[in-house]
């Protein structure tokens, strides 16, 4: 408890950050968070938020990694701020789409940082556009084969969005303790944290920050990727940071293993490549739950990528 208040504490300390729009594939236009790093020339972060999330899932690390790094975030298109087409979500839009917030805002060989879906998108470009980063973490995402484990039928009927669009925020942010339970007690900061990440109508509503069919493109195109093929193609280094909870029940153990299965594939097809996969107790949303220790771990890896 006191380490997340101290992270908070952080986050309201007045950071230089800036908002700018980038144009990415297709012409769609990016909302993008800047965050000046502590001195001109800072080795840059980029980093990517998961599926019907947004760049503040980030907030409570910003502090931490602005002191070190020149930080980029952003709504991923069809999230929040950005753009909201009915096509392009493919992994190769999505690539593109990172690949232009980079240049846009003069960030060199970043090191890319993904959660869930994003961690799927950094192993893609890890993989497929090497020299636009100078490396990757991985966080909760990108060792699991959804085709393997269910056909398509089967995911989007257990993987579609809720239907909570009108629901009160204060029946939302119950539904959420319910959903997190013991293992991430909602705090007022994490529960400011999650409002703005999803999206908070002026009748105090909330409102998804992504539509239903776009949702559905996503988890296509995750269905679709075949995430162990991957680390046999990687040239950059690579850390792959996997969630385990503390207490799993029987849905989460199942899952566990599935990821346990993903991460020995991975570490064979990885074999003589710069890729390192560790586990960190917790829940999926390791950027709530441990947002200190996470930004440790990233920052040093990330020191060490781009010296």
């Amino acid at each position: 408890m006191a380490s997340d208040h101290a992270a908070k504490r952080r986050y309201d300390q007045r950071m230089d950050e800036t908002m700018r729009t980038v144009v990415g594939a297709d012409g769609v236009r990016l909302a993008v968070r800047v965050i000046e790093g502590p001195r001109a020339g800072a080795p840059g972060l980029v980093l990517h938020h998961g599926l019907a999330s947004s760049s503040h899932i980030w907030d409570l690390m910003l502090p931490l990694l602005a002191r070190r790094f020149h930080v980029v975030t952003y709504d991923a298109r069809g999230h929040r701020g950005s753009s909201k087409p009915s096509t392009g979500y493919g992994f190769g839009h999505v690539m593109a789409d990172a690949i232009e917030v980079m240049r846009a805002t003069r960030l060199r060989r970043p090191v890319f940082v993904g959660h869930s879906w994003g961690a799927m998108v950094g192993l893609e470009l890890a993989a497929k556009h090497p020299r636009s980063i100078g490396g990757a973490v991985l966080i909760d995402g990108g060792l699991v084969s959804m085709r393997e484990q269910m056909d398509w039928k089967t995911a989007r009927e257990r993987l579609a969005p809720p239907r909570f669009a009108g629901t009160p925020v204060e029946d939302f942010v119950a539904r959420l303790q319910g959903v997190f339970g013991n293992s991430m007690p909602l705090t007022e900061e994490r529960t400011q944290t999650l409002l703005r990440v999803i999206d908070v109508d002026r009748r105090g509503r909330i409102r998804p920050n992504v539509a239903f069919g776009n949702h559905l493109r996503i988890l296509r195109a995750i269905w679709e990727q075949d995430p162990v093929a991957r680390y046999g193609e990687l040239r950059v280094p690579v850390l792959a940071i996997a969630s385990r909870p503390a207490n799993p029940g029987p849905d989460e153990f199942a899952f566990l293993q599935s990821k346990r299965r993903g991460m020995r594939r991975a570490r064979a097809a990885a074999k003589g490549r710069p890729v390192r996969f560790e586990w960190m107790e917790g829940i999926h949303d390791l950027p709530l739950q441990h947002p200190e220790r996470l930004a440790r771990r990233i920052g040093r890896f990330a020191q060490l990528a781009v010296e």
